[in-house]
């Protein structure tokens, strides 16, 4: 109401300064809503004339445009809010996609593995030894792949080393999730002098979650 009582207000103003019209036009949409000019209202709406001097009273003196607008609503005298921005996200574990090269077997690692030793048995090789490899007096056994390692096929080893790559975001993002949900039921089954840590790690958890 207050802001349809400054518009009269300005409407009654431009009346009295043209000095020629003397009448303002209400219009009452169908929604409900008021407006007031100085013309007719549109089809649809609901009209009443409302009749004003033609000349300001003596002694009137227009209010400045500053308290017209202050008085239109008190949301300006309240003080300004700052808007406070989040902590912004911790960023994804940076992850490796291997495959073991003994087992086969994926599994997501912080960094690649270094080679390891594994048994040339599990490496498809014989599981024989050089003796029975190569056969009696130095001759080559028939079939028999010739071994290699240097001194380490001594001791039926070699070296060996996983395949790794680096970890898409949807694989980083599910290892990011299990390690939560593990940890929430951490949480969940500790006691009230055992929660602080599990707590700490499920907001550092959450904050990368954001990033997925």
């Amino acid at each position: 109401m207050k802001c349809a009582f400054a518009i009269v207000l300005g409407l009654m103003f431009a009346v009295w300064c043209d000095g020629a019209r003397a009448q303002v036009y209400q219009c009452t949409a169908a929604n409900g809503s008021v407006g007031f000019q100085d013309h007719a209202c549109a089809h649809g709406q609901k009209q009443k004339l409302i009749n004003v001097p033609s000349h300001p009273p003596p002694g009137y003196v227009p209010p400045p445009a500053a308290a017209a607008a202050s008085s239109v609503s008190d949301a300006s005298a309240l003080p300004a809010l700052a808007y406070v921005l989040p902590p912004p996200a911790a960023p994804l574990p940076v992850l490796y996609a291997c495959v073991g090269a003994v087992n086969g077997k994926q599994y997501l690692t912080r960094s690649p593995p270094p080679p390891y030793l594994a048994p040339l048995g599990v490496m498809g090789y014989p599981s024989e030894s050089l003796a029975q490899v190569y056969g009696p007096h130095g001759g080559g056994g028939v079939g028999k792949p010739t071994p290699i390692g240097g001194p380490r096929i001594a001791t039926g080893m070699t070296e060996v080393q996983d395949y790794c790559l680096p970890a898409t975001h949807a694989e980083v993002c599910s290892y990011v999730q299990k390690k939560y949900d593990e940890n929430d039921h951490k949480l969940r089954m500790a006691m009230p002098r055992e929660q602080p840590p599990f707590e700490q790690r499920e907001q550092q958890l959450a904050s990368e979650l954001k990033n997925c």
